[in-house]
């Protein structure tokens, strides 16, 4: 009798701890044509036991840093991360010699290759890196308008047709992702058009992701900033965003299904002084006469997913230390987690950061105008 009573008594008080806890938000989730749409409001849902992470460094490249200069890198055009924890890194046109840069996991530099040129394996104008299933590199070069792989080692494998590709990723299921940009003048009209495609490994179309298109009329002021386009992809998962769904993910799976749709809701955020002329320095004084802002920023800046599906999309509300902006965090259901105040760089649509292997990648541009690269470890809470 003792034994039932003690068991009772256990079982009870089981019950109550779980009943006392803290309670869960359920999540809002509505179908629309067939598709399952998560709806996000301006505070995160109280579920789970993360909501965000902390940074702890691993190692950083400084293009300031005189060894660095030393090796011939004046300035960071992009990076990529392989299986192993290797950093790539493509300069910029700027300097001479090989245009990338392999470092180890511990940011040991170890070689370079893809010398400048236009011979087999050189590289004219580099515009992009990427890293594939079986870790190879692809560089996207502009000039000749060509993919050039490379194995982890920096040997040439061989170059494929780049047609009017800007920027190329991995995919779920060893495939690809390309996005491609056209330009077509009709009536004094200009359309860009950008394509994005799912490829197999050898690059070969298998679908179309998405199509978006807009026209600047030529004849009158154009907008300064292209609309929000962006893309990123996890094991299993590719997400697109587009500035005329407003604060919308669509979430398509290895196969290109749509399977998705993750909604927010946002605050809206003037564009500022400053920013328009961080937009126009680069530009001749006869072209900055011509365009014009809107008044608001797109909904958000750019993405991008995790291996295991977390994703963490850059607002362009500004963070708590100088250079940062807030970030919203979303778990591998499309639920919004968190926030996190990070200092990344971004440009044209892309937010220039990978994680791997729960290990954050970012450049970061520094107040002196140089960049930097800093590996972390996420440490998530």
């Amino acid at each position: 009798m003792k034994i039932i009573s003690r068991a009772i008594l256990i079982s009870l008080c089981i019950f109550l701890l779980i009943s006392c806890g803290p309670k869960k938000e359920k999540v809002e989730k509505i179908i629309e044509d067939g598709v399952e749409v998560v709806i996000n409001h301006l505070k995160p849902y109280k579920i789970g036991n993360k909501s965000s992470f902390t940074l702890e460094e691993i190692f950083k490249i400084d293009t300031e840093d005189t060894e660095i200069v030393n090796l011939g890198i004046p300035d960071i055009r992009d990076f990529a991360v392989n299986s192993l924890g290797e950093v790539f890194i493509l300069r910029a046109v700027k300097g001479e010699g090989n245009f990338v840069f392999k470092f180890d996991r511990n940011g040991r530099f170890i070689k370079s290759f893809a010398p400048q040129g236009p011979g087999p394996g050189e590289i004219q104008i580099p515009y992009h890196i990427a890293i594939d299933s079986e870790d190879n590199i692809l560089i996207v070069d502009a000039g000749k308008r060509k993919i050039l792989k490379y194995d982890k080692d920096g040997v040439f494998i061989k170059d494929y047709n780049g047609g009017g590709v800007r920027f190329i990723t991995s995919a779920p299921k060893k495939n690809l992702l390309a996005m491609e940009t056209s330009f077509t003048s009709k009536n004094r009209k200009l359309k860009v058009s950008y394509v994005l495609r799912l490829l197999n490994s050898d690059l070969e179309e298998i679908s179309v992701i998405e199509k978006f298109n807009y026209e600047v009329q030529q004849t009158t002021k154009f907008r300064a900033i292209e609309p929000l386009f962006c893309f990123s992809a996890s094991d299993d998962n590719i997400y697109v965003a587009r500035e005329d769904r407003g604060y919308e993910i669509w979430v398509y799976d290895f196969n290109g299904k749509l399977k998705r749709k993750i909604r927010k809701e946002y605050k809206k955020i003037p564009i500022s002084e400053d920013y328009k002329k961080k937009i126009l320095s680069p530009w001749p004084k006869g072209m900055r006469e011509r365009v014009y802002f809107p008044e608001f920023h797109p909904p958000f800046q750019s993405m991008v997913a995790g291996d295991d599906g977390t994703l963490l999309v850059a607002t362009f509300e500004k963070g708590n230390n100088p250079g940062e902006f807030m970030f919203d965090i979303f778990n591998e259901e499309g639920v919004f987690i968190g926030r996190k105040s990070l200092n990344v760089f971004i440009w044209e649509n892309r937010l220039y950061a990978q994680i791997r292997a729960n290990k954050f990648y970012c450049l970061r541009e520094k107040s002196s105008g140089y960049k930097e690269l800093v590996a972390y470890n996420m440490r998530w809470e």
